[in-house]
């Protein structure tokens, strides 16, 4: 088995990990040290680069060979590890200081090659991608404008309207109007559940503690270990215990089936769980 170091563009969160192990491992490789942008495998003689390049392609990941796009790529990184920090740590840190010290170089070195290869700013960047999250935690719809600017570092709900606007070209409100505008599908829970079912989504899921029960299969579940394919939201009313939302689950075995729970405030913590499994091809639907 000989080693070999793979450095790998795309890998933006901790299913990225378990899609490129997973991978990696099936092509006969064994993974000795995984993080995000970053892996070392013991592999066969018999596979190359070329064959991991093509297959991690299939999902998006591309596998960098050149040192300085290694190096904008270990930026990037850091700065999603210190937008991830803001929400959960209280510690604060500047944003320049974390940079320097997780990639051990002058933060101007940093600032200087970013803005030569990428054309903006690492600040910019990171402003950019700050506001992402924002759209991200308005489509959850789970913590209200206030609550997104703390969990943000914002100083002010006032000042994080402002960034969002200038980053976006429309307010928060508007982008809210056009989310639901755009997102707006069925007309109603039981219309949704009867779609899923002729797809396919046959079994029946409820939340168990931290894990995802499915009485039919007699089986329990980590929430890791299932793909979220499509979720809606229903405002039912105004009153937040009719706000329902329904989950399209997919197991590793390609079994399908629903989770459908009424949002409220005691359930945040699951549903920022299940939501993060979320990943960049499933459809998000706010229904009203």
């Amino acid at each position: 088995m000989k080693p070999i170091k793979l450095n790998i563009k795309n890998m933006v969160c901790q299913r990225c990990i378990l899609v490129v192990q997973n991978e990696l491992e099936s092509l006969g490789a064994f993974v000795s040290n995984l993080t995000l942008g970053h892996v070392t495998i013991h592999a066969p003689e018999s596979l190359t680069k070329s064959i991991i390049a093509e297959r991690l392609n299939s999902y998006g990941f591309v596998m960098l060979e050149d040192k300085e796009q290694i190096f904008i790529e270990e930026i990037k990184l850091c700065v999603q590890q210190y937008l991830e920090k803001l929400e959960s740590s209280s510690q604060e840190v500047k944003f320049s200081d974390f940079l320097a010290h997780e990639i051990g170089k002058n933060y101007n070195f940093i600032s200087k090659h970013f803005s030569k290869s990428q054309g903006i700013t690492v600040e910019t960047y990171y402003i950019n991608k700050r506001v992402d999250r924002v759209k991200e935690l308005l489509k959850y719809d789970e913590l209200n404008l206030s609550e997104i600017a703390i969990a943000l570092r914002y100083s002010s709900v006032h000042y994080l309207s402002s960034q969002f606007k200038r980053v976006t070209g429309i307010s928060v409100s508007d982008y809210k109007e056009e989310m639901r505008k755009e997102n707006s599908y069925y007309k109603n829970l039981s219309e949704a559940i009867d779609d899923f079912r002729e797809k396919g989504y046959s079994y029946n899921f409820n939340k168990k503690n931290d894990c995802l029960e499915c009485k039919d299969l007699c089986a329990s579940f980590m929430i890791k270990d299932l793909n979220i394919s499509e979720f809606y939201r229903f405002d039912e009313n105004e009153n937040a215990a009719g706000k329902s939302v329904i989950y399209g689950i997919e197991t590793k075995d390609g079994l399908k089936g629903l989770l459908i729970e009424k949002s409220n405030l005691k359930k945040k913590d699951f549903f920022k769980k299940l939501s993060a499994q979320v990943n960049n091809t499933s459809k998000e639907k706010l229904t009203l």
